[in-house]
């Protein structure tokens, strides 16, 4: 038995054999790219003393009402010393805090920041 090309069988087994070594292969280059061992990368930290309202829309849950109101009250009642001095202003809940803590930062306005900070 030939194929229409001419050219002979090939074994079922020698296909499979294949097809499975690829998944393997497939396999661990996916183990490998998702290493429990392997560094995370560092997370977003927008700076709640210096961001404008655009910058402060991209934290969970934040919106550009929000973002104004944050901005807003920065500019009257002074820099946030931490991030859960957001609650301070109007329409910030325990919830959004727990949504944005991981995004955000409270930076000391003036101060020089450190690589990766």
């Amino acid at each position: 038995m030939t194929h229409t090309d001419g050219s002979p069988p090939r074994p079922i087994g020698a296909v499979a054999l294949a097809a499975t070594l690829a998944a393997v292969a497939a396999l661990s280059a996916i183990q490998a790219l998702c290493a429990p061992d392997a560094p995370a990368p560092a997370p977003l930290a927008i700076d709640l003393n210096a961001a404008g309202p655009d910058e402060l829309s991209l934290l969970p849950g934040v919106g550009p009402s929000l973002a104004a109101r944050i901005v807003e009250d920065r500019s009257s009642r002074g820099p946030f010393r931490t991030v859960d001095d957001l609650d301070r202003v109007r329409g910030v809940g325990p919830a959004l805090l727990r949504g944005v803590r991981p995004f955000a930062r409270a930076g000391v306005p003036g101060a020089p920041q450190a690589a990766g900070a």
